[in-house]
C-alpha cells in the first residue's frame, strides 16, 4: 500500500459500510468519512463516528449539511401510481387534497422542464413536464405512498435556499460532541456567509472545526475568489456545475477554482464516480479520474458508489489504484509572481514557494514540514511539488486537516516534543517510511515556518541535508 496518497480520497458513509467487518478492510485507503446530514437518523450518524474512530482514531469525521430542507404540505397521505400526472404546488401551511402535491418551496418559477423530484429518498419519483408559473405539472416515474411532511431532493434543479439551517446547527453541535473534525457547507452564496458559520462555531465551542465550502449556487460561481479564501477548502461537483452553467463555462470555472486553489493554498474535492459494477461506466470514471489529477485535484469524494453501492470495498479500491498510478503527471510550474501572498502569513508563503521551486530544481527525496495550524504543509501541498511532504504536528485539528491535503503523510507529535529534534524524528520516519528504498547521499528538504518568533525550535527558514547528515 502507498503511504504517501497521490490524491486524498473521502468516502461517504451508509448502510454499503455500515458493518465493522467491511469498513475494516478499507479503513487504510480511506483519508476522511463524509457523514451526509440528508440521509439517516441521529443513531445512525453516532453509530458511524464511533465505528469509524474505533477502527481508526486517525480519521478525519466531515458532516455534510443538508441545508434548508424543501418538504411536502399534504395534510393527509397521497397515493401516486406510476404514469399519473398531478399538479404540484406551493403552500407556506399543511393542506387538504388528493389530487394536488403542495410543498413548501415558494420559488417554482425557476424549475425547469425536466426536473426530478425525489420524495422521501426516492420512495416516490415526479419528472416536472410542465412550469405553469404558478404551479407544476409533474408524471410519476416511480409510484408509492408520499407521506406527511416527508423531505424532497431535486435532481437537474438547484433549490434558491439559505445555506444553513436549524436542523443543520442542531447536528454540528452533536457532531462535536462526538469529536467531528470538518463541515462541508451546502448553498454558501458569499464569504459572509463562511465568516457567518465561524461565528456561530465559536458560540458552540467549535472554533476549531475546518470549514469546507460546496460551489453549488450561481452567488458562489461569481463570488468564488472571496470564498475560497474564507473557506478551509472548496468541494467541487461537476454534476452541479453543469446545471448552473454550459459545459464551456463549467469547465472555466473548474479551472479557475483549481488555479486559485493551488496559488492560495486550499485543498479542492471534486465529486467523483467509480461503479466497478458496470466495466463501461468504470472505464470512463477511471479515464476522467486520472485527467482530473493531472489537473492537480486535491481529493476524491465517493458518494453513492460507497454508501449505497453494491460494490462499494471493489469502488473504494479501484479509485485507490488510480490515484497511486506513478505515471499520472503532477508536474506544476508557479512562478512567484503567480502565487498568491497574504499580508498576515508573508514569511510562510515565501518559505513554502521556495520549498517547492528547491524541490523543482535540485534531486530531493522528501520535505519534513513541522506545523503548528497545519498552513504551510496547505501551501505547499496545493503547490503540487513532484516529492511527498511529512507533516509533524501537536495540533490535533491541523492534524487532521493534513487528510485532505495532497501527498501529505501527517503525524501527530506529543505536546512534550522539542522542535529542535525535528530532524532525529523525521529521519526515523523516512527511513521506515521508504523500507530502505534511500541512500544515504539522497537529499531532504526540512522547512520551518512560524510566525511565533519565540517559540521553543521553531525558525522561519530551509534545511537542506544529506539523509546520512540529518
Amino acid at each position: 500500500m502507498n503511504i504517501f496518497h497521490n490524491a486524498k480520497i473521502i468516502a461517504t458513509m451508509g448502510p454499503s459500510l455500515d458493518k465493522e467487518t467491511v469498513l475494516s478492510k478499507v479503513i487504510n485507503n480511506i483519508d476522511t468519512f463524509r457523514i451526509n446530514l440528508t440521509h439517516g437518523d441521529e443513531e445512525t450518524k453516532k453509530k458511524y463516528i464511533r465505528m469509524i474512530l474505533k477502527l481508526d482514531s486517525s480519521k478525519t469525521i466531515m458532516l455534510d449539511t443538508r441545508g434548508p430542507e424543501v418538504r411536502t404540505r399534504n395534510k393527509e397521505e397521497l397515493v401516486l401510481n406510476k404514469g399519473q400526472k398531478i399538479p404540484i404546488e406551493h403552500a407556506e401551511f399543511f393542506k387538504d387534497s388528493f389530487d394536488t402535491l403542495y410543498i413548501d418551496y415558494n420559488q417554482t418559477q425557476g424549475i425547469q422542464e425536466g426536473t426530478i423530484l425525489n420524495i422521501d429518498n426516492e420512495s416516490v419519483i415526479i419528472e416536472v413536464i410542465k412550469n405553469k408559473w404558478d404551479a407544476l405539472m409533474g408524471k410519476v416515474l416511480k409510484g408509492g405512498l408520499v407521506l406527511i411532511n416527508r423531505h424532497i431532493d431535486f435532481d437537474g434543479y438547484i433549490p434558491e435556499l439559505p445555506y444553513m439551517g436549524e436542523k443543520d446547527k442542531r447536528h454540528i453541535v452533536r457532531g462535536i460532541e462526538h469529536k467531528i473534525n470538518t463541515i462541508s457547507v451546502s448553498y454558501i452564496k458569499e464569504a459572509s456567509n463562511v465568516a457567518e458559520i465561524r461565528d456561530f462555531l465559536r458560540t458552540v465551542d467549535g472554533e476549531h472545526l475546518k470549514v469546507i465550502a460546496k460551489i453549488e449556487t450561481l452567488d458562489a460561481i461569481k463570488n468564488l475568489k472571496s470564498i475560497i479564501e474564507s473557506a478551509d477548502g472548496i468541494i467541487i461537483s461537476r454534476k452541479k456545475l453543469l446545471i448552473l452553467a454550459d459545459e464551456k463555462k463549467a469547465t472555466k470555472i473548474k479551472n479557475d477554482a483549481i488555479k486559485y486553489c493551488n496559488t492560495i493554498g486550499k485543498p479542492l474535492i471534486r465529486n467523483t464516480d467509480m461503479n466497478v459494477a458496470s466495466k463501461k461506466e468504470s472505464k470512463v470514471h477511471a479515464d476522467t479520474i486520472r485527467e482530473k489529477i493531472a489537473e492537480w485535484i486535491d481529493v476524491f469524494m465517493l458518494t453513492r458508489d460507497s454508501a449505497v453501492a453494491e460494490e462499494p470495498i471493489e469502488n473504494i479500491f479501484k479509485l485507490y489504484e488510480i490515484i497511486n498510478e506513478e505515471q499520472i503527471p503532477t508536474i506544476t510550474d508557479y512562478s512567484l509572481k503567480q502565487v498568491s501572498i497574504s499580508e498576515d502569513d508573508t514569511i510562510s508563503d515565501y518559505i513554502a514557494y521556495n520549498a517547492y521551486r528547491t524541490s523543482k530544481e535540485m534531486p530531493i527525496k522528501a520535505i519534513i514540514c513541522p506545523t503548528e495550524s497545519g498552513y504551510t504543509p496547505a501551501r505547499l501541498a496545493a503547490l503540487k511539488p513532484s516529492v511527498p511532504i511529512i507533516a509533524f504536528t501537536k495540533n490535533d485539528m491541523a492534524y487532521r486537516y493534513l487528510n485532505l491535503l495532497r501527498w501529505v503523510k501527517g503525524y501527530k507529535i506529543a505536546d512534550t516534543f522539542e522542535y529542535t529534534n525535528i530532524k532525529q524524528i523525521g529521519k526515523e520516519i523516512i527511513r521506515i517510511l521508504f523500507k530502505w528504498n534511500i541512500s544515504l547521499d539522497d537529499k531532504i528538504l526540512i522547512v520551518h515556518s512560524s510566525l511565533e518568533q519565540n517559540k521553543a525550535g521553531m525558525i522561519n527558514g530551509m534545511e537542506l541535508y544529506k539523509f546520512k547528515d540529518i
